[in-house]
């Protein structure tokens, strides 16, 4: 990028064209990340990083130290990927089948910006919802990391629209109870973040969350994404999908629950 003019400053975005190039490129050191996937003990840790959740605690010192040997996760607490390459191809490595098989016709950027050329993330979310009620089930059946499925299968299908002009940026790790995204598109900062319903209480706590969140970003408007874990024929899909805005600390949230 500096064709050796050394004098040129270093910009953000140059940061970040080199880590798209070298995640691209899955240069051997990174490509073998996707053989440790596979593995169980690295699994265990990877899918906890990805969920948020806290994990079962039979063997898990042991998968921690394997993962921490190998340097895919940070040294101390939070148990987080060790640093943004990993934390974005390994998330691209485990949700490739998903993005690889969603229908072209529906991942057009085109059709979900506005006429000012921003992002209609309520357009694009839509969508989402439309394809995760009719494919979720099946894939989720078919993948490895079951419990972190939800979680990829949203991040696969924003990462597809986006890449003709924008990025997304990913905060996880083990036991916040939940994944962050921040969608990058011009001068648009959209936070998203993505939560599984486990009891009565999981809304309250989401909201604030996304609350400090978007303090975080500082914006004044975000996404929460609520999945449900139960089996459509437990909680029908007519129940399960709903849409709701929230106020909490003066900020917007739009609630998504599927």
């Amino acid at each position: 990028m500096l064709k050796n003019d050394y004098s040129r400053p270093i910009t953000a975005d140059m940061v970040e064209t080199a880590k798209e190039r070298l995640i691209e490129q899955r240069q051997t050191h990174l490509d073998s990340l996707a053989d440790k996937l596979r593995e169980e003990r690295v699994r265990r840790v990877v899918m906890a990083i990805i969920s948020g959740e806290a994990p079962a605690f039979d063997a898990w010192d042991d998968a921690v130290r394997y993962c921490r040997d190998l340097g895919i996760v940070t040294q101390d607490s939070p148990i987080q990927f060790a640093n943004p390459v990993y934390r974005e191809i390994i998330t691209r490595i485990l949700n490739s089948g998903f993005a690889d098989n969603i229908n072209q016709d529906i991942a057009q950027t085109s059709w979900y910006l506005r006429p000012d050329g921003s992002l209609d993330m309520d357009k694009l979310l839509d969508a989402f919802v439309a394809f995760y009620r009719r494919h979720s089930e099946s894939w989720l059946e078919r993948i490895q990391y079951k419990e972190a499925g939800h979680q990829l299968l949203l991040m696969a299908f924003p990462q597809r629209i986006v890449n003709g002009g924008g990025r997304i940026e990913r905060e996880m790790a083990v036991g916040n109870g939940r994944t962050d995204l921040a969608v990058f598109w011009k001068s648009q900062v959209i936070p998203v973040e993505l939560k599984i319903n486990h009891d009565r209480w999981s809304k309250a706590e989401c909201l604030q969350q996304i609350a400090r969140y978007l303090d975080k970003l500082g914006e004044k408007r975000g996404y929460l994404v609520l999945f449900e874990k139960k089996p459509s024929e437990e909680l029908p899909w007519e129940e399960r999908i709903r849409r709701e805005v929230h106020e909490v600390e003066a900020k917007e949230v739009m609630l998504l629950g599927m």
